[in-house]
């Protein structure tokens, strides 16, 4: 299995994407909170220190239950390491943020790191989808190509996870060739122009944040190189 959903414990989605991705995961994998509000289907996998796990739960899952106590890491990165271990390079993360700001804040933060073991790797939220990108193959100076489709006048979000980067973009609004990354802030609440962004960047990740419902029912089509 080379793709996974992992089911974090923030809120629990309500908009029919993430609901639509979470019923068809060929592969759920679910952090030890996470499935205590888990509704209409069974975890594949429960990873965690298993704190938060009912009895009853435990003794359901018995054999599903990945047990992680290791105190640097919190129970989402457990779970995209576990993935990592067993050879799956594309994960989409469901339910990490809302609730606690600094869990948010935390996980979304941390979407660098994944991006830097994975292929690819989606946070999708009631709101909008975060994609975040730091493998490809460089030109010449040094900068990765991304594409992604969109939809004309949607909102776009650019974000530094390194603040060294640079970024180029065809397809929107507002130049960004000139931002220099010395915040979170900068280069967000822009907008598209087109049915597609041309993004180059070095000095990555790159996080890119798109909101709903231009998502749509089916996943965004994006590609490196």
């Amino acid at each position: 299995m080379k793709e996974a959903i992992i089911l974090a414990h923030g809120a629990y989605p309500t908009h029919p994407y993430p609901l639509r991705i979470l019923r068809t995961a060929k592969l759920l994998v679910c952090t030890d909170g996470a499935v205590n509000k888990l509704q209409d289907r069974d975890p594949d996998f429960i990873v965690g220190d298993l704190d938060s796990l009912t009895p009853a739960l435990k003794e359901k899952f018995g054999s599903r239950l990945i047990r992680d106590t290791d105190r640097e890491t919190n129970d989402l990165t457990k779970a995209v390491l576990f993935c990592y271990n067993k050879g799956i390079r594309k994960i989409t993360i469901l339910g990490a943020t809302g609730l606690r700001e600094d869990h948010t804040l935390g996980n979304v933060s941390l979407l660098g790191n994944y991006a830097i073991m994975m292929e690819s790797v989606k946070m999708v939220t009631d709101h909008g989808v975060f994609t975040v990108f730091a493998r490809g193959v460089p030109d010449n100076e040094g900068f990765i190509h991304v594409t992604i489709p969109c939809v004309p006048e949607e909102p776009v979000s650019f974000f530094a996870l390194n603040p060294d980067m640079k970024l180029m973009a065809k397809g929107v609004r507002y130049p960004v060739e000139q931002v220099v990354f010395d915040a979170w802030w900068k280069a967000t609440l822009n907008q598209c122009t087109g049915k597609k962004l041309e993004l180059s960047f070095r000095n990555g990740p790159l996080l890119v944040y798109l909101t709903h419902p231009f998502a749509g029912p089916e996943a965004r089509d994006i590609q490196a190189g």
